[in-house]
């Protein structure tokens, strides 16, 4: 069964080594996290508003892949009629988003098809899927390909909120409404463009009754949900005054699980604040790919503070458990005005190819909530500027289809707290026994060298392979294998390795029997 979905192994090649992460090591000393940024592709905007009912904005809040179908790049996303002049307090874009469907062959040039499902004055075709009087507005379109489905290979989990969207009667399609503001339903489709509903609304809802989650498939069949949620405070959280917060909690990331996508539970807060955050920072997003020993995945970071929204990266054994490298982003804002400067809302996974992974988002040109309308009252001092002081609502998202490109097996490294001359050192944890040859993904600056010795389960060097008997790795190696003067493959005592970084970034190790070049 072929799934273009979270969380089945990705092929790349030989050159992604397994998952590195603290847990791999027993003792750290003077090193830390770097984490790679992604490189905004040049074509950015791949797509900008130009539309009457994507003028407001190519919003994301749905799925990019690369379908295995047809080989065609497809996108299930959000788009929004633009609004000149805000009204006081009243805007109407969270009520006019309706999904809509895009196509490219490269993955960077991309069309609006017409189809024949959504009018618009002076257009009788637009590439509009899912109309206002469907079932209200639409977002976060979580699309699953199942090719060996030759009846309905294209699944997808959408929101919908038909009283939230305008309409009279609370029904999507022939099925009622959410009892909440959203609702999660449930649709297949043979083509991808022409969908047909099934489900809806899910209880228990599948996002947990909020306005964020993205729906992922394993290989054995079973769903999975990362979803906003709003945990009981706890002392000492702090709330930023002026932020954009309805329910009056820390934005965080929940999990729920289900065996069939109709059936759901198991609820878990898997990501919020904690001791290493400011005050100001939330979460609203997850969006994972497979890696061999764990997940890698884009986290959506909140800055409650100046309302603008960025990716930082994480990674996780189970898909429950997160770790963040670091705390700066992967992928930062460009000034604000510039698509991305307010705010990167990713779609649903990121794409691994040939070695890269690309993440398509929504580069939002404004913030997410207004902080320094002075038009109302009260309001706030801080420093040398005033603020608004109570929660506004949320802004029109005016953005473009943007995408950022990583080294898929180079997305964060263990390098030198320090730096210069000065040495980091990292010592692994006992495990099964250390057969064949060391290899690793390094690199390393000039005047550098990483340099390796393995350990006895007591922690004393194996003889042969101390440090001092290591030829130093230097150089930008992907894919090496360690020497020593006791030779190339472990000895039967090996049960350790004690890594020596000197200006020399890791990026990930392993075990290998086989021959490498």
């Amino acid at each position: 069964m072929l799934l273009a979905v979270f969380p089945i192994g990705v092929a790349v090649g030989a050159a992604r080594l397994p998952l590195l992460m603290p847990d791999d090591f027993e003792s750290l000393n003077l090193v830390a996290w770097r984490v790679e940024e992604g490189v905004p592709d040049p074509a950015n905007p791949l797509l900008e508003p130009e539309m009457p009912w994507d003028s407001g904005g190519i919003m994301a809040h749905g799925t990019v892949l690369h379908d295995p179908m047809d080989g065609l790049w497809k996108a299930w996303q959000v788009s929004t009629p633009g609004e000149a002049r805000l009204d006081g307090l009243k805007t109407e874009h969270e009520h006019q988003r309706r999904l809509t469907y895009l196509e490219s062959k490269d993955g960077v040039h991309w069309v609006r098809p017409e189809l024949p499902f959504v009018s618009w004055p002076g257009h009788e075709r637009t590439n509009i899927i899912f109309d206002l009087d469907s079932g209200g507005t639409a977002v976060y379109a979580s699309v699953l390909i199942d090719a060996a489905n030759k009846d309905w290979p294209y699944e997808m989990f959408v929101m919908r909120a038909p009283l939230y969207g305008g309409m009279k009667e609370n029904k999507v399609g022939h099925l009622p409404g959410p009892t909440e503001r959203l609702g999660t339903y449930r649709y297949r489709s043979r083509d991808g463009k022409a969908w047909q509903l099934m489900e809806g609304p899910i209880h228990p809802a599948v996002g947990g009754g909020g306005d964020v989650s993205y729906v992922y498939r394993d290989a054995a069949g079973s769903y999975y949900s990362y979803f906003k949620a709003y945990p009981a405070l706890r002392e000492g959280d702090r709330i930023i005054t002026y932020d954009n917060n309805p329910r009056g909690g820390l934005r965080s990331v929940a999990r729920r699980s289900s065996p069939d996508g109709s059936q759901w539970g198991d609820e878990r807060l898997v990501l919020a604040r904690d001791w290493r955050d400011p005050d100001y920072a939330q979460f609203l997003e997850i969006c994972p790919v497979s890696v061999e020993g764990g997940y890698i995945a884009l986290i959506n970071y909140y800055d409650a503070s100046i309302q603008t929204m960025s990716l930082q990266m994480a990674a996780s054994r189970d898909g429950i458990r997160w770790w963040r490298p670091d705390r700066r982003p992967a992928l930062p804002n460009p000034p604000l005005g510039d698509y991305g400067g307010g705010m990167i809302w990713q779609m649903h996974q990121p794409i691994v190819e040939n070695g890269k992974m690309h993440v398509y988002y929504a580069g939002s040109e404004g913030l997410h909530g207004e902080i320094f309308d002075t038009r109302f009252e009260p309001r706030i001092e801080v420093g040398n500027e005033t603020v608004i002081g109570y929660q506004t609502p949320t802004l029109p998202f005016n953005t473009a289809l943007c995408r950022a490109t990583w080294e898929f097996d180079r997305l964060y490294a263990l390098v030198s707290s320090v730096g210069g001359i000065t040495l980091g050192e990292a010592v692994t944890r006992s495990g099964p026994p250390l057969v064949g040859r060391l290899i690793v993904n390094t690199l390393v600056k000039d005047g550098g060298s990483l340099r390796a010795e393995l350990l006895d389960a007591t922690g004393q060097p194996c003889p042969g392979f101390a440090l001092e008997d290591c030829v130093p790795v230097t150089g930008d190696q992907r894919r090496t294998a360690f020497a020593w003067r006791g030779g190339a493959v472990a000895p039967a005592e090996a049960a350790k390795i004690r890594f020596v970084l000197h200006r020399a970034l890791l990026y990930g190790y392993a075990w290998d029997e086989a021959q490498i070049d």
